[in-house]
């Protein structure tokens, strides 16, 4: 897989934006040997592409003798603020993972109350006593259709995928 760097000559300054992700459509960014992680974002891009305005800009592939000189020469643009970033792309990485968590467990929870609903509904409907045939067998739809609900709602909480 090929990594890239983006360079400005006129400063002599790089940022590393290693090898484009397929799954999010974007570069891992920066790597930060403390956390052992990419920043999996662009900020540090931005923030080269906004400090280097007007700047000759190029972008270099690895295995070439121009990235090679570039890393060994030029300076490595928010060096030492690396780390910072990535621990930031952590905690944004883990709040989204624990928003989605909460999201499920609410859903979890809809579900119960759900199951819950339709069981009394059904049990009030089956106390219900009809006056007249036809309102026998509306009743006896209505039950139909609650059991069935009631059956479906089961069946999507007992579902692996779903829990």
């Amino acid at each position: 897989m090929r990594d890239y760097l983006v360079y400005c000559t006129y400063c002599s300054s790089y940022t590393l934006l290693h090898s484009f992700d397929k799954d999010s459509g974007s570069f891992l960014g920066e790597y930060s040997l403390l956390h052992n992680d990419y920043t999996r974002n662009d900020v540090v891009l931005n923030r080269f592409l906004l400090s280097h305005l007007g700047h000759t800009i190029r972008s270099i592939p690895s295995q070439t003798e121009d990235y090679r000189t570039i890393i060994c020469n030029a300076s490595h643009f928010l060096e030492n603020d690396i780390d910072k970033y990535v621990e930031e792309s952590q905690a944004r990485l883990k709040f989204s993972e624990r928003d989605r968590k909460s999201e499920r467990e609410i859903g979890q929870v809809q579900l119960y109350l759900i199951e819950h609903l339709l069981s009394h509904e059904l049990e009030m409907m089956t106390q219900a006593r009809a006056s007249t045939p036809a309102e026998g067998q509306v009743l006896l739809g209505k039950e139909l259709g609650l059991k069935q609900s009631l059956e479906l709602v089961r069946r999507v909480r007992s579902d692996k995928q779903f829990a």
